[in-house]
């Protein structure tokens, strides 16, 4: 089918759980960076990017293609060596086909400037972004990241926003954009209940919705975006189901 799953944590998957996703159909997925501890030094970020690059192999033996992100995720960051981190990180992005995941967490200033300093990169080097919103505080957290990402000039054609959930504030937020929804297919964020009301109720906003599992160290399901298309497809969906599940991140990583 072609699946792609625009955002997935693979080096906490298992070998079973990689195989599951090929024989279900997925093309490739985006294994984007998050350590569920601080880096302790540049050279622990290093290695964390280092261990990301061999997910492409990795992957690549069980007949899937690693896009891989590398960025600094806003819970796993010490203040006080961000110089240290963005150095890192200009070393590995141009080795990378996203940044990603980076954003925010509790919008505190110093995160901010993070963001604003990995947008930066992105923009020169050309690449794609994929920015974390957190479970509270998400309006703020998106009013915060789209003025970031205006005062960088990234273009929000470039941009995925991702985990983010239905409300009217959001839908308003998003409307007119042109950067890209992306739906957590998980419990306590997005379901396929929220993207069928998307479908029906916002249909102009289909061309820029993806979904993902992020699937990996916490309880999650691997397989989400190809049982999300199933059920939608069901419910007589095919097309749009298509677009969210494989078309619409493509033009985002342009495989």
């Amino acid at each position: 089918m072609g699946f792609i799953d625009s955002h997935i944590h693979t080096i906490f998957l298992s070998w079973g759980e990689l195989l599951d996703l090929a024989y279900s159909g997925y093309e490739a997925v985006i294994t984007v960076a998050y350590t569920p501890y601080v880096p302790r030094s540049r050279e622990s970020l290093a290695d964390h990017f280092e261990h990301l690059m061999l997910e492409v192999d990795r992957l690549k033996s069980v007949g899937l293609r690693a896009f891989v992100g590398v960025g600094i995720h806003p819970r796993c960051f010490r203040p006080e060596l961000i110089n240290g981190y963005v150095e890192v990180l200009r070393e590995y992005l141009p080795r990378a086909d996203v940044l990603g995941e980076v954003g925010l967490e509790s919008c505190s200033d110093v995160e901010v400037e993070l963001l604003r300093k990995q947008l930066g990169l992105a923009k020169e080097l050309g690449k794609p972004a994929i920015i974390h919103t957190p479970r509270a505080n998400k309006v703020k957290a998106l009013k915060t990241a789209l003025k970031v990402i205006e005062e960088v000039g990234v273009p929000e054609d470039k941009v995925i926003i991702d985990h983010l959930t239905i409300s009217n504030e959001i839908i308003e937020l998003v409307k007119g954009r042109s950067f890209y929804i992306g739906m957590t297919i998980q419990q306590g964020k997005a379901s396929v209940k929220d993207l069928i009301y998307i479908i029906e109720e916002h249909s102009d906003l289909l061309d820029r919705v993806v979904i993902n599992s992020d699937a990996g160290r916490d309880p999650s399901d691997p397989l989400a975006v190809a049982t999300a298309y199933e059920e939608l497809a069901d419910e007589g969906y095919v097309t749009e189901a298509l677009k969210i599940a494989s078309i619409n991140v493509k033009k985002v990583i342009k495989p």
